[in-house]
């Protein structure tokens, strides 16, 4: 531990650290300074920054042990507050610049570390700076936040009246059509929106910080799980294993196509009997504190009898491929489309020109600023509450209640402010298991992934294969069009029959064409599982 005496927003402040401690843990939970967000938690996304003795500075990289005497921070609470907006801040809101709004506070920071050493910059220098400083925007194309620099700048120039940055309300009263600004407009440009991970260090003292216990192979039979070293670990309050869940254990995929082979019961909250993914949840470690979790959670023991692992749907359609999931075929969907006459007599005719070729749409990660976040405890009325980034509440509710053993009237899900989440969250991620977690200790729980267990561990944009054969005239009038799509869903088969679908109704869309004839699958394989992303299917196709 060390003593450190530094200046935070003009306030001297003398505390005690742990020299391993980054600059923003200790700004936001021994200072309180929730305003400075943490997002990939690697020193490449921005959200962190503050100025340090004027020097845009990520935080989250940031050792305490590096800290200068006397050193002199500013965080984006330093810039302007909700009743005195910086001319930044007016013009961030201005140009709805803050969408989901996470980036915005370290983004705000940034720009002001540019205006302190070049009240005049041009557009160019405005991004390269915001590229220098690492600033990731995932939600407004970096147009709109540069437009706000400009105009900031403008106003501390004296070169435009500050008002002119504030929305006046058209005199009809008419909001429809104006730029009226977004309600959570100001919370996030002053950093007083409270995301996941803000509400988490407002929790009350008894709440219980959880570790994921993971698997490191793709494809396994589980053997044995042995958690009897990690339950002497420091801290440790409960190991939550799937024997602790009174339901069915299951995520369901709820909207499963009649046709679909499988029962859509495929997804376990916590894996029982087989792996069917890297990162699979295995068991949840409940301790007093995330480092005590994590400790622990390195000592739980897997006993596993690895499969093959099939990482892509060629390989899982193979002849010899076994079923990932015993009794329910790999291909376990399968999608038609017909329209007009037969197509075989029109790419057979003389005076049609015919091309084909064959397409592959890669697995996409979503890479959203704020990683999955979320907490669950049971409210005063007994029911269990659990809050996310959920953007489909009632949908995630029905998928997980029966699986966790709670009657639908006993489950409440509530959506925090949240980063973009531009698909993933679509389907539950960790809501399942915040909510296993508080029913077996009885505590409230957390759990915060951090950026390589968002890379691994949420779905995915589903690849598709596909090939295309098109029959025109000789000056290029369609006449036909055959193909055949192939859809890698990951082990799990929620909405992977929809996907599919959306080959049937996207592949050729656009064009007139008379005749159509082609047929679409979806295949479990051992990748990462497929989630929404933007466009949902319209990309693929």
């Amino acid at each position: 531990m060390i003593q450190k005496v530094f200046f935070v927003n003009g306030i001297e402040r003398n505390i005690i650290v742990d020299e391993e401690s980054t600059l923003s843990d200790v700004l936001r939970e021994q200072l309180g300074l929730t305003g400075t967000k943490v997002g990939c938690g690697q020193g490449h996304c921005g959200s962190c920054n503050v100025l340090l003795d004027g020097k845009v500075t990520r935080t989250c990289v940031y050792k305490m042990s590096r800290l200068p005497e006397g050193a002199k921070v500013v965080t984006i609470e330093g810039i302007g507050t909700p009743e005195k907006l910086h001319p930044l801040q007016k013009a961030w809101i201005k140009h709805g610049a803050a969408q989901c709004g996470f980036c915005t506070p370290g983004f705000i920071v940034s720009a002001k570390g540019l205006l302190d050493t070049n009240p005049k910059p041009t557009r160019e220098e405005v991004r390269d700076w915001f590229q220098l400083n690492r600033n990731a925007c995932r939600c407004t194309g970096y147009i709109p936040i540069v437009d706000a620099v400009m105009d900031a700048a403008k106003v501390l120039r004296g070169e435009m009246n500050e008002k002119e940055l504030e929305f006046k309300m058209p005199a009809d009263g008419r909001i429809w059509g104006s730029k009226y600004p977004r309600p959570t407009a100001v919370g996030k440009v002053t950093g007083t929106l409270d995301y996941g991970a803000d509400l988490i260090l407002k929790m009350p003292k008894k709440t219980l910080h959880a570790a994921l216990v993971q698997a490191t192979v793709s494809h396994a039979n589980i053997k044995g799980i042995d958690a009897s070293e990690a339950e002497k670990m420091p801290g440790v309050y409960k190991i939550v294993t799937h024997k602790d869940i009174k339901g069915k254990n299951r995520i369901t995929g709820l909207i499963t196509f009649p046709t679909n082979k499988g029962d859509g019961w495929d997804r376990p909250i916590l894996c029982d009997e087989k792996i069917f993914q890297y990162g699979d949840a295995v068991a949840i470690v409940c301790a007093d504190s995330y480092k005590n979790a994590v400790a622990a959670a390195e000592k739980v023991k897997l006993d596993l009898e690895v499969l093959p692992a099939y990482m892509s749907a060629p390989e899982a359609m193979t002849d010899d491929a076994i079923e990932i999931h015993p009794g329910t075929p790999n291909v376990y969907f399968t999608q038609k489309i017909r329209k007009g006459e037969e197509t075989a007599p029109i790419f057979s005719r003389s005076d049609v020109v015919t091309v084909e070729d064959d397409f592959y749409v890669g697995r996409q990660p979503h890479m959203p600023v704020e990683p999955d976040v979320g907490f669950a405890y049971t409210d005063h009325e007994g029911r269990l509450v659990i809050h996310s980034k959920s953007i489909g509440v009632h949908l995630h509710l029905a998928m997980i209640a029966p699986g966790l053993g709670v009657e639908p009237e006993k489950l409440v899900l509530v959506t925090n402010p949240a980063g973009g989440t531009y698909g993933y969250k679509f389907s539950p991620t960790l809501e399942a298991l915040v909510g296993a977690a508080a029913l077996a200790t009885g505590r409230p729980v957390n759990l915060v992934y951090d950026y390589r267990q968002q890379q691994a561990y949420t779905g995915k944009r589903s690849p598709f294969w596909t090939n295309v054969r098109l029959a025109s005239t000789k000056d290029g009038k369609l006449l036909g069009m055959e193909t055949d799509w192939t859809v890698d869903h990951g082990p799990y088969s929620e909405f992977g029959d929809l996907l599919t679908l959306r080959g049937a109704q996207y592949i050729g869309a656009g064009y007139d064409i008379a005749s159509i004839r082609g047929e679409g699958r979806t295949v479990c394989t051992n990748h990462c599982w497929g989630a929404a992303f933007r466009g949902y299917g319209a990309p693929e196709s």
